[in-house]
């Protein structure tokens, strides 16, 4: 059976740790039906040390991690369509600008672990980070993908409610 793999887009405020871990976490559990992608509203030019120290100690490729921001795939769009939008910040909800072929958003709000002040809080809020899109992820990966943008949205969004 043909079928062309869901494209998701997984935007945060600057790339640098939530979506990095939506992204790394996808490619790793969707297998073929996913490509992963990730960007920040306002890149900060690097993935976070303690996102990609997190995913090789959990086992999960860091292969071609590296922070970006939304334009290049703006600039892209011809080239790559993407089916999903999920936001995991607030301001990537509130400034992500409109996309061509109007992809489905959907909005998963995640504690930004960049926001602690003193390494051992933001050991703890990377944890919880990644645990939370685990499970969100793991019950994508799960779901049988409806077709309709409708009906998608709304599977996102009970996915989104995963604590």
């Amino acid at each position: 059976m043909n079928f062309t793999p869901l494209t998701v887009l997984f935007l945060s405020t600057g790339n640098a740790a939530r979506s990095i871990l939506a992204e790394a976490l996808l490619r790793q559990k969707g297998g073929d039906r996913f490509n992963a992608r990730s960007a920040g509203y306002k890149s900060l030019h690097a993935v976070h040390p303690h996102a990609l120290a997190l995913l090789t100690a959990e086992g999960v490729p860091t292969d071609g991690l590296h922070a970006k921001g939304w334009g290049e795939f703006l600039a892209a769009a011809h080239l790559l369509k993407v089916d999903v939008i999920v936001t995991l910040s607030e301001e990537a909800q509130a400034y992500s600008p409109a996309w061509p072929n109007n992809p489905v958003r959907v909005h998963w709000p995640v504690d930004d672990p960049l926001s602690a002040e003193k390494a051992d809080v933001m050991e703890w809020k990377f944890r919880k980070c990644f645990n939370t899109l685990e499970a969100r992820i793991a019950a994508l990966v799960k779901s049988r993908i409806a077709q309709a943008p409708c009906e998608l949205l709304l599977q996102l969004k009970d996915i989104g409610m995963v604590v």
